[in-house]
């Protein structure tokens, strides 16, 4: 069984549509399914549900407000959010595929190719920093 967070945003929804050209079983899930910022309800979900794969797309993606009004929702659904669905992964054994950014680089600074997973990081801004998962 595969869990996918934050499946109605713009890359879950891509995601989406993969799986299901694909034909594999899914859970999609929001926030008014699985609210990841709630680590009791993330773990009991996750628990229940006992997925093999999550795929975790859930983000605050308002990258222009992460560095003012929204840097605490940033800061929660990025980090914290993100810690919670790494725990729960981790209580059921499931493997937790992170979708990230390239904004957790100096983007636009390297010379050639395209960035890599063991590429030096130094977020660009505050977004980045949040989704820097270590």
């Amino acid at each position: 069984m595969i869990l996918l967070t934050g499946g109605n945003g713009q890359l879950g929804t891509e995601l989406r549509h993969l799986l299901d050209e694909q034909g594999l079983e899914y859970v999609s899930t929001d926030a008014g399914e699985m609210d990841i910022t709630d680590a009791s309800q993330t773990m009991a979900f996750i628990k229940e549900l006992t997925p093999d794969i999550i795929y975790h797309c859930a983000a605050y993606t308002a990258v222009d407000k992460a560095e003012g009004e929204g840097k605490e929702l940033d800061e929660k659904i990025n980090v914290d959010g993100t810690r919670n669905v790494a725990e729960a992964a981790k209580e059921v054994g499931a493997t937790l595929i992170y979708i990230s950014t390239d904004y957790v680089f100096l983007m636009g600074r390297k010379k050639e190719g395209v960035y890599k997973t063991d590429d030096q990081t130094n977020p660009l801004n505050e977004y980045g920093r949040t989704k820097l998962f270590r």
